[in-house]
């Protein structure tokens, strides 16, 4: 069975200097690593197929990242990662806290829509309220937040409200 897929939203154009910023990136690293190793024409050409190859990769992937809905399950689509989740799965959506460990240090790093599991689980939407997608269109969280709401309530039967997007 072929199922329709929509995207919960738009990417922003920051994703796109993202993918262009990588691009500089890599064309740096490759006119430094020939010049430092003194590679000839053939690797040198070689080296830059392959990280035209890497870039081209993450950018198409980076690309399709995103939330995405369907009438049965939700999408996660991740640069390396993408997880199917059916929305009878789903007991509920909520916004919490992400706190990055690094030894003894503990680096906060803003809010993040996570779908709470029946078994216990959750998952990860990577739908950062401060990250590039929705710094600067918290009205959009807002209205992602309340879509996923919608559709994983009614199967669910209940809310999860750790934080309420509103208060996002």
């Amino acid at each position: 069975m072929v199922e329709d897929w929509v995207r919960a939203w738009q990417p922003a154009r920051a994703r796109w200097a993202v993918v262009v910023w990588e691009a500089f990136g890599l064309a740096y690293l490759h006119w430094t690593t020939a010049r430092l190793f003194d590679l000839g024409t053939d690797a040198a050409v070689l080296l830059a197929a392959l990280f035209l190859l890497v870039w081209a990769a993450g950018s198409w992937q980076v690309a399709r990242m995103g939330v995405y809905f369907s009438e049965h399950a939700v999408r996660v689509r991740g640069v390396l990662r993408t997880r199917t989740v059916p929305w009878a799965d789903v007991d509920g959506v909520f916004v919490d806290e992400v706190v990055h460990r690094a030894g003894p240090l503990r680096i906060p790093a803003g809010k993040t829509v996570f779908l709470a599991l029946r078994d216990g689980g959750r998952v990860n939407t990577a739908m950062w309220e401060q990250g590039l997608e929705f710094h600067h269109r918290p009205q959009l969280f807002r209205e992602v937040c309340r879509q996923l709401r919608q559709r994983a309530v009614p199967r669910s039967g209940r809310l999860l409200d750790i934080a309420s997007p509103d208060a996002a």
